[in-house]
């Protein structure tokens, strides 16, 4: 056990220090044996309480067990000053400097701190009492019967360690609290608090005995202050609670004593039940407050446990908002150079200059650069719980074809075989149709990515009882059967092939959290590397049937086409428009219009809002297409001024590397007709146009 550590109240040259503790000592403990045998009943025997005990133990606990010779000179010098028998005062004294003695080094031994905070310390400190006063009272009983009655007496034995006991739990507790800490600071209002609560405490217990009035018609008093011990238990606590016991000791014990009932009869017959009385309530309240003290300081604890667990999460939200803050304008800053590059390419493509398998794969790359920007946005509003479903009653059949559309390209680059099995009959859900399409996308992109060049691919739509189920099969690599719980997490790497293209690895990912947030799940099976994988998604259909199948959803969140000579004759079947590009972007402004105007359309051009503004007052155009990242005002502000001078004539086309709902949200509020996000290609821009011609 670990000792306590005590303050050190002396300090200087050792000898001295010692001879000027054991005076001091010899003193204090000289007057309390002193003031104690004037508790001895007349009858004589044992005292009801002996704060002789408390005294002692306080003192050799606090300044040292070495000071024991103290104890045994000042105690033999009071009593054999008292007329005792010398040789019976030698055996009195030496059985209570043996119980001052050994209950000190007890309550070390069990790491009793006098603070009396904890459980422990309570029980510590009831041992040492029960204990060492066995001890003494055995000494003293047999000094007794050897030197003065001749006789041992059981009695005597039975008040000696009672009274010895019960001094030690209410004496010795307020002295081992209150000399180890004296001094506190206390706010009025505690002041007052304590001024009432041990002004109660004094007056009912001098009412109970001192007085007549010792119950509250049936009501003992002894229950007032159960109550009020309780009281200070909570409020004071281990202070308070031995400054109570001793303050209800004290009246008790002086009332049975020298109040003005005491007698003969009545000091023997209530002696007994007053020790047991006092030893009971110390006991549960010095256990109750310690209790409570341990409560409190797990409660302050818990607190400031909690406090630095907000910090963290504080900081983690800072740190998680930052990430997504920096995520988007990468994203953004990634898409201006990304147009240029685009365009320039699609230029090469519209005048068939170079070869077209080069032209071919670099139009693939950046479209998957596109895309990944697209995914890792995504997946950080769906972390930021930012993300929301746009619902709307479709059929998985038109999910499937969709998919197929965007993912069939990537296929066919690869030389893989592709089959698929539809049920004829549509089955209909309340969905979204574009994170549907998008999560089947990446399920499709991803075998083809990890499927060798001339794989083979499958994808099966079947309907489960009340699921409909999509599965997605490939003879590609196959994943290690270690790794298979470990492909659904965001950037796991290599967890999710064996070996592989690289890549940021959130389209599984992603995929889990779409199909998630349609209360469905997905899953994948393989037989380990080199036997190929299948993913299976499953989602609840509608309790209730949907009236209807709708026609072919188009969908909400813009597609980058693939560049095709069909795909633009259809797109520009409207006729030539005229065109105001409004870009800071000098490059990209100017490919976009290299473009247009190849595409037979008349074209202006600005580079920062003011200009535009007077670019399209001279040229009246029919649709604007606007960046919103200008150099003096944005693009909002643009646009709603160009509304405002030129009305419904022209129609306002956001044009910007900001992709998010609420940036489609705020073009809309601010009057654009459409909203494209860079780095876009020509056949949406055409497509675009001609809607807005039509309309």
């Amino acid at each position: 056990m670990v000792a306590v550590t005590m303050p050190p109240l002396f300090s200087g040259h050792p000898t001295a220090t010692y001879a000027l503790r054991f005076g001091l000592l010899t003193l204090i403990y000289g007057t309390a044996v002193w003031i104690s045998l004037w508790l001895v009943p007349a009858t004589g025997g044992a005292s009801l309480v002996w704060p002789v005990a408390a005294v002692g133990l306080a003192g050799l606990l606090f300044w040292g067990i070495n000071l024991w010779p103290a104890l045994t000179l000042s105690f033999f010098l009071v009593v054999a000053a008292g007329g005792v028998d010398p040789s019976a005062a030698v055996g009195v004294a030496l059985g209570n400097t043996l119980e001052a003695v050994l209950g000190a080094h007890l309550l070390i031994w069990l790491g009793f701190h006098p603070l009396m905070s904890r459980l422990r310390d309570a029980l510590g400190l009831i041992l040492a009492a029960f204990t060492s006063t066995f001890v003494s009272a055995t000494v003293i009983a047999a000094s007794t019967a050897l030197f003065i009655t001749h006789s041992f007496s059981a009695d005597l034995w039975t008040s000696l360690w009672i009274g010895h006991s019960v001094s030690l739990l209410s004496f010795g507790a307020f002295a081992l609290r209150w000399g180890y800490r004296p001094f506190f600071a206390k706010s009025q209002q505690e002041l007052f608090e304590g001024l009432a609560l041990f002004g109660l405490v004094g007056f009912v217990s001098y009412l109970a005995a001192w007085t007549e009035f010792d119950s509250l018609g049936p009501v003992s008093l002894v229950y007032v202050l159960v109550f009020l011990l309780i009281w200070a238990s909570l409020r004071a606590g281990p202070r308070g609670t031995t400054l109570a016991l001793l303050i209800m000791t004290l009246i008790s014990t002086t009332a049975l004593l020298f109040g003005p009932d005491a007698s003969l009869e009545r000091a023997g017959s209530l002696l007994f039940g007053m020790q047991v009385l006092i030893g009971t309530l110390s006991i549960i309240f010095l256990l109750f407050t310690s209790i409570t003290e341990e409560r409190k300081e797990a409660v302050i604890a818990l607190g400031a446990q909690v406090g630095k667990l907000e910090d963290a999460l504080l900081k983690i939200s800072s740190e998680d908002a930052a990430k997504s803050e920096f995520i988007a304008i990468l994203a953004h800053e990634l898409r201006n150079p990304l147009s240029p590059v685009l365009s320039g390419l699609e230029i090469l493509k519209a005048k068939e200059s170079g070869p077209k398998e080069v032209l071919h794969m670099m139009g693939a790359h950046l479209h998957t650069l596109a895309r990944l920007l697209d995914d890792l946005l995504d997946i950080t509003r769906i972390s930021q719980k930012k993300f929301k479903l746009e619902r709307e009653v479709t059929t998985l059949q038109h999910i499937i074809e969709r998919s197929l559309e965007m993912a069939g390209p990537y296929m066919a680059e690869r030389n893989h075989t592709f089959t698929k099995e539809m049920p004829s009959q549509d089955i209909l859900m309340d969905a979204d149709p574009v994170r549907l399409t998008q999560a089947v996308v990446n399920l499709l992109n991803n075998a083809a990515k990890y499927t060798p060049p001339g794989g083979t691919i499958s994808l099966g739509l079947v309907k489960e009882g009340r699921q409909a189920v999509i599965r997605v099969r490939d003879n590609g690599q196959g994943i290690a059967i270690e790794r298979l719980r470990k492909v659904f997490e965001p950037f796991a790497g290599g967890a999710q092939r064996s070996k592989g293209p690289g890549g940021l690895h959130i389209g599984l990912s992603l995929v889990r959290r779409m199909v998630e947030l349609h209360a469905g799940t997905v899953v994948v099976k393989s037989g380990g590397v080199g036997q190929g994988s299948e993913f299976t998604i499953r989602l609840p259909l509608p309790a209730a049937p949907l009236e209807k199948a709708p026609e072919p959803i188009a969908p909400k969140k813009e597609t980058r086409g693939r560049f095709s000579k069909e795909a633009m004759e259809h797109a520009r079947a409207a006729g030539p428009v005229a065109v105001l590009v409004v870009d800071d972007n000098e490059a990209a402004a100017q490919m976009l219009c290299t473009l247009l105007e190849h595409n037979g359309h008349t074209v202006s051009l600005a580079h920062t809002g003011l200009s535009a503004l007077d670019v399209a007052r001279q040229t009246q155009p029919q649709v604007a297409l606007l960046d919103i990242g200008l150099p003096d005002i944005d693009g909002y502000e643009v646009g709603k001024r160009l509304r405002a001078e030129l009305g419904a004539q022209v129609a306002l086309v956001a044009l910007t590397g900001y992709g998010q709902p609420e940036d489609r949200e705020r073009a809309r509020q601010a009057g654009f007709d459409d909203h494209l996000v860079k780095p876009v290609s020509i056949v949406d821009v055409e497509r675009i146009l001609a809607q807005l011609r039509r309309a």
